[in-house]
């Protein structure tokens, strides 16, 4: 049966990637590609293509010492990572485990109706040492941290991450359903403060699309793109982008890279999210016709996309319009602090 995300249509596909302003051209595009083939040579992607145990045997004589943090979903579940029915919690547990008793139980669930397992953006130097240098990639730099993501058919629900992402599989099939940031209005986004794993998802599912209830969600499928990946491949993941993403295979691991934001470890506070969150709160009480006019203010200070702002200005009188020196802005970051008591 042919599901309404198989008719989508798919990301670009980059088979020629070596090019050595690959990121700055992924940037100036500003939409997810497909990487074809971006890791094939890693060694994790080698042991995992020889079998699941051989994947299982590499991990586990990199692994750290101690408890690894994971996540079990009953079979109930079909494997999506989501709310339970009252929205009070999720329909998960946290748990710890030894890497050997988690990737010994992954095993045995293969083939079965059994429970749902992963670990998630866990970071690679932390619990497997070794790996990170074994298994390179530095289409973003050569600074950042990866993480990986190993469990069996999870889902997760649309999210979107502050920071540029590149995805790179490493064992089973991914499908990643990407939707642009102006689509946050037909996604139905779910609380800022209480998500099932940091970032702010969708409510609407993806699996069984529910169109009397979100009947808006046609209109962000007008406009969703899918990308369809094998072991060895990469995806990058503009910032901002919403992606829905299905783990296909019995066993399946996932290394993924992110650059910029508060996410990336690339950004200096204070963070855009902070001051959205900031902004909503001062603006929670004005009325429509004072919001309209705060969005002009906004749109001309904060949103300008020229120096017209203050080029009728002397350069030393510019302040903030201008370029901001680092005594200044610890000097304005505490008048913002101030405003908050």
């Amino acid at each position: 049966m042919i599901s309404i995300i198989d008719q989508l249509p798919k990301v670009e596909i980059f088979h020629e990637w070596q090019s050595p302003a690959l990121y700055e051209l992924l940037k100036k595009k500003s939409v997810p590609v497909l990487l074809k083939g971006l890791v094939k040579s890693w060694p994790i992607v080698n042991a995992a293509s020889q079998s699941d145990e051989c994947l299982f045997n590499y991990l586990c004589s990199k692994a750290s010492p101690g408890l690894v943090n994971t996540l079990e979903a009953p079979f109930s579940t079909n494997g999506y990572i989501f709310y339970n029915d009252t929205l009070q919690g999720f329909n998960f547990e946290r748990k710890q485990s030894s890497f050997r008793e988690f990737s010994d139980r992954l095993l045995s669930f293969r083939n079965r109706n059994s429970a749902f397992l992963s670990i998630q953006s866990a970071f690679i130097d932390d619990h497997f040492p070794g790996v990170n240098i074994e298994n390179t990639m530095t289409v973003m730099g050569e600074k950042l941290r990866p993480r990986i993501w190993i469990g069996n058919k999870t889902i997760v629900g649309a999210h979107y991450d502050d920071a540029d992402n590149i995805a790179c599989v490493v064992a089973g099939r991914r499908r990643f359903t990407l939707f642009p940031p102006h689509q946050i209005k037909n996604l139905y986004v779910g609380p800022l403060e209480f998500t099932p794993a940091g970032a702010t998802v969708s409510m609407a599912s993806l699996v069984n699309p529910d169109f009397d209830k979100f009947p808006l969600l046609r209109n962000a499928l007008d406009n969703a793109l899918v990308a369809d990946m094998e072991p060895g491949d990469g995806l990058f993941i503009p910032t901002l982008w919403w992606h829905h993403v299905e783990a296909l295979g019995e066993i399946n691991a996932l290394i993924n890279y992110w650059c910029g934001g508060s996410i990336g470890g690339g950004m200096a506070p204070p963070y855009p999210h902070a001051a959205m969150l900031m902004s909503m709160l001062a603006m929670k009480k004005l009325s429509p016709a004072e919001k309209k006019s705060w969005k002009e203010i906004f749109d001309y200070y904060v949103f300008q996309e020229s120096d017209e702002m203050a080029g009728h200005l002397p350069q030393d009188k510019r302040g903030i319009m201008g370029e901001i020196n680092e005594k200044a802005m610890e000097r304005l970051k505490k008048w913002l602090i101030s405003q908050l008591q």
